[in-house]
């Protein structure tokens, strides 16, 4: 039996992406309008920020440590 790979490299930044405008959507829903930014240091409101940084950042990670452990079995 042959494994298929969908590792390629447009569907990882759609998903990628996905993610991304979940956190953005997270922010504007809960984050802002609670007034929980007043707590979180270096966060800007309607503004790229650290906390987007940090967020693009831990996907990236993700996304690459899955594709280098792609290649283990699970067993």
């Amino acid at each position: 039996m042959q494994n298929i790979r969908v590792g390629s490299a447009l569907v990882r930044f759609g998903a990628g992406a996905g993610i991304f405008f979940v956190w953005t959507v997270f922010e504007k829903q809960v984050i802002e309008p609670f007034g929980i930014h007043q707590y979180m240091p270096f966060y800007r409101v309607n503004g790229m920020c650290a906390w987007d940084i940090l967020a693009i950042t831990v996907i990236f990670a993700a996304f690459v440590r899955s594709e280098t452990q792609s290649g283990r079995e699970i067993i």
